[in-house]
């Protein structure tokens, strides 16, 4: 590792206790003398680590350690999570969770008592998979998705969220995770959090449908390739890790008819309807336009499905098209910035 610079070590110090526990020089402590002007003691047997910085592995498992600590105070562990996040921002750093073992002690803080520590794991979780096909195959290995489903629904905002985000980030282009998913009940809590009073939850887990219906019509349609002539010794993981089950894609639009999430988020957009569905913390959903054009965009994915859901609820459907084309000088659609020419398609057909 290079030597770290005044500033950089101030970076790392802001998050870190001023002295190491045995008393010897932190990266705080260091940072702190020279940034005020203090010569370092040349003594102190932990200056040259201090100086030098320990590895990002070394950093990595000690921020876990103290994380998974349940004498530690509830701050110190949320800290620590939060300094274990900032390192694996670096995808090598995510992707050698799996080789240090250090999946079963991030999947077992989703089981914390503290929603801080729960929504500061499910952060951890989709800051460390995102993008990620290799952290995604091993999260999903480590049984992150059954908690995660549970969280949805916890009473804390934050842990929704953050765990609504650790979910969009494990299932995107993954068709194995959302199969599991699907097998273990995972539309319920989906269905749920549409009846939220969380109106963040909301708009991400539309979105969240939306990619699913799209990423689902995609690897569809997308032409078949013939199989590489790959020598007999090439490595499996040429092929991306979430590609390599040979899963093929649910269809997501079938199963928001089959069980009715797609009449729930209809439900949130016409006018005139009542109850949980069509109101959030007493406000219609309808008139949040981000949660709308999200919603509504959902809707469309669904009508350009290849193939169309079997049954699909017609009425409401002309109903959001009335609604879309009204008033005729200034259409809603046009105030969302939504195509509705998927709607009129299958509403002529």
């Amino acid at each position: 590792m290079a030597h770290r610079t005044a500033d950089e070590l101030l970076k790392w110090g802001i998050r870190h206790a001023p002295m190491n526990p045995d008393g010897t020089s932190s990266v705080a402590q260091v940072a702190a003398d020279v940034a005020a002007g203090r010569r370092p003691d040349l003594a102190d047997p932990g200056l040259y680590e201090a100086i030098m910085g320990k590895s990002e592995a070394q950093m990595m498992q000690e921020e876990l350690a103290v994380a998974t600590d349940a004498s530690r105070a509830t701050e110190d562990r949320c800290t620590a999570l939060d300094n274990f996040e900032m390192l694996i921002e670096q995808v090598d750093n995510a992707n050698n969770m799996a080789p240090m073992g250090m999946w079963p002690a991030v999947r077992s803080l989703l089981d914390a008592d503290a929603p801080e520590i729960q929504s500061a794991t499910a952060w951890v979780i989709g800051t460390a998979i995102q993008n990620n096909d290799k952290a995604q195959a091993a999260a999903l290995e480590h049984d992150v998705l059954a908690p995660l489903l549970t969280l949805l629904s916890s009473a804390h905002s934050g842990v929704q969220n953050k765990c609504a985000y650790a979910l969009s980030a494990l299932l995107r282009h993954y068709p194995a995770a959302v199969a599991q998913f699907a097998t273990a009940g995972g539309w319920a809590p989906l269905h749920r959090a549409l009846e939220s009073d969380n109106l963040v939850l909301r708009r991400k887990v539309v979105f969240l449908l939306t990619q699913l219906v799209r990423q689902t019509r995609e690897a569809r349609s997308a032409p078949a390739e013939p199989e590489p002539a790959l020598p007999a010794a090439a490595p499996r993981d040429e092929v991306p890790a979430t590609q390599q089950a040979g899963v093929q894609h649910p269809d997501v639009a079938q199963a928001l008819a089959d069980t009715g999430l797609l009449d729930v988020v209809l439900d949130s957009l016409l006018p005139g309807r009542t109850g949980p569905r069509a109101y959030c913390a007493g406000a219609a959903a309808r008139d949040d336009e981000d949660y709308a054009q999200k919603a509504t965009e959902l809707v469309l994915a669904v009508l350009e499905a290849e193939p169309l859901p079997t049954v699909l609820p017609n009425p409401k459907l002309a109903e959001l098209l009335q609604d879309l084309e009204a008033p005729a000088h200034a259409p809603r659609a046009r105030a969302l910035e939504v195509d509705e020419t998927p709607l009129i398609r299958y509403l002529t057909l």
